[in-house]
Parts: structure tokens; C-alpha cells; sequence
């Protein structure tokens, strides 16, 4: 199904660019050239993701996309600047911000960050406490998450659709991880995994008895939140 995505710059060349190059991977592009608009537009109708510019005259991208979050909290917003302005966007990305991409953009790093927040992350844990907080802080980001307490769980989650990720612990009750990892590439051939653990030579094993390129990062716990947002961007 095409999905509609919302392009926001006050360059309307590069609007119309950004429509068509969009357009040729399989999105239905609007554009819009102030932050106005823009809120008009989410406010009119549903956009699977925003990707919008940094500075604009009256209201920025930023404060834009924090009008967008007060009216629709789970929106998706990508922004994209030719400026520096650290603290700004450092505040950006703790309220949320999925990314932000220097100009001139990449498209294909776009493209992949566009698949990627509109498709699923399924976590696993059998730990029901970090279970739920990885959860939520996928949420806060824009993520559209499906979660597991074990590998049977997510593999009947996998029934529902292929994710775009899986953030596995490694360490489930009674499961061997590569065994683990493996199951859940045969029944999801296109998945990454971002794998974790508290034991280090455990994700070390895991990771060696795969192929690397299932493989998008390995993080030992305690992790930082950082961490994880940049193993899926």
C-alpha cells in the first residue's frame, strides 16, 4: 500500500524535487513550503511520515514539529537542516525527532530511515520491566513497535507481518540465541536484528554463529538510549 509522506521546506524547487524523487520510491508526496501549512496539513489528514526543514521563516522546523506532536503524539518527522544549531536540535531529538539529516540529504539514507520508522520493530524480552521500557522509548521516537516475552510469542508476532527489525535479548529461558536469531530469519527472511546482552562473550558467540549481515548491532546492557536510536538509524 503507498503511504503518504509530508515534505516541508520553504525552497519550493526543492519541494517538488523531493515530491518526485520520493515519488519514484514508492511514496505519495505532498509538499508544502511553511510550517502553517504543514500544520494544516496534518491537522486535514494522515501522513505516515513527516519530512521537513529545519529553518523556515516564522515558525521552524522544530517548533513545527512540536505543534505537530501536540495535535497527533505518534507522528513521524524526520527534519533536515543546512544549519548548525546544537541545542535546538539537540532538544529536537530528545522530544522526539526521528532524525535529523545534514543538506544537501542523502535520499537513500532518507529512503532507508522512512522504511525503517514505518515499518514494525518487535522487541523480545523475557524481562516484563525492560520489556516495557524499550517499548516505550521506541514509542517516544515514532517507532511503531510489536513486543514478545519469547521466541514462540514472536514468532506467532511475525504471523501478523515482517518487521523491519527485531531487538532480541539473547538471554531467553531454555532458548540458544543463534538458534534463536535463526528461527526468527526463517520465518522473516528481510529482517535485521539488533541484538543485546549482559554477558558480552554471549554476544560475542551469537554473533559470530550468524551471518554478519543479519546482524545491524550488538549492544551490552546497561545500553544507552542513544545507542539503540543510532543501531536503527
Amino acid at each position: 500500500m503507498t503511504q503518504r509522506l509530508l515534505i516541508v521546506d520553504d525552497d519550493a524547487q526543492m519541494v517538488r524535487t523531493l515530491c518526485d524523487i520520493m515519488g519514484l520510491h514508492g511514496w505519495e508526496a505532498r509538499g508544502v513550503t511553511d510550517g502553517r501549512q504543514a500544520l494544516a496539513a496534518v491537522e486535514r489528514e494522515p501522513f505516515a511520515a513527516v519530512l521537513m526543514d529545519v529553518r523556515m521563516p516564522g515558525l521552524n522546523g522544530v517548533e513545527t514539529f512540536r505543534a505537530m506532536r501536540a495535535m497527533r503524539p505518534d507522528i513521524r518527522v524526520i527534519l533536515m537542516t543546512a544549519f548548525a544549531a546544537n541545542d535546538l536540535l539537540a532538544e529536537a531529538e530528545r522530544e522526539g525527532v526521528l532524525r535529523i539529516f545534514p543538506k544537501p540529504v542523502d535520499v537513500g539514507a532518507v529512503v532507508a530511515m522512512l522504511r525503517l520508522a514505518t515499518g514494525r520493530i518487535l522487541v523480545v524480552d523475557d524481562d516484563p520491566d525492560y520489556l516495557q521500557t524499550l517499548t516505550d522509548i521506541l514509542e517516544e521516537h515514532g517507532f511503531a513497535v510489536a513486543r514478545a516475552s519469547g521466541l514462540d510469542e514472536a514468532l506467532d508476532r511475525l504471523a501478523d507481518g515482517p518487521p523491519a527489525v527485531v531487538v532480541l535479548d539473547l538471554h531467553l529461558d531454555a532458548v540458544d540465541p543463534p538458534a534463536a536469531v535463526r528461527a526468527i530469519h526463517q520465518a522473516s527472511p528481510g529482517v535485521l536484528f539488533v541484538l543485546y546482552s549482559g554477558h558480552p562473550a554471549l554476544l560475542d558467540q551469537t554473533s559470530r554463529a550468524v551471518p554478519a549481515s543479519w546482524v545491524r548491532a550488538c549492544l551490552q546492557k546497561p545500553f544507552e538510549v542513544r545507542a539503540l536510536l543510532e543501531a536503527l538509524q
